[in-house]
């Protein structure tokens, strides 16, 4: 029995999103964000994701502006965050 792998390949529009095929990157945790900033070296990883055809890519868990949001254990692990002029900018780096 063959299996068609033809609506992967497809369009899905979502209310004002259209994703060129079905293909998604999950989030992970990579801990490459030293101080909680975004850099270079993140931008081109997802970049190389992008290019490679995935429909939609969700980042990896970032921290948020509350102490408890990374907890104890994730202190100083490289997690990014979403807050603070430095990690904003490396976000919008990487978006760009």
């Amino acid at each position: 029995m063959a299996i068609s792998v033809e609506a992967l390949c497809s369009p899905l529009s979502l209310r004002d999103l259209t994703l060129e095929n079905r293909f998604m990157m999950a989030p992970m945790t990579r801990s490459f964000s030293p101080g909680g900033v975004p850099g270079d070296n993140v931008a081109q990883y997802y970049r190389r994701r992008a290019e490679g055809g995935v429909g939609l890519i969700v980042t990896e868990g970032v921290g948020i502006d509350h102490p408890a949001s990374l907890g104890v254990s994730s202190r100083g692990t490289d997690i990014p965050v979403m807050h603070g002029e430095a990690a904003l900018a490396g976000w919008a780096h990487v978006v760009a």
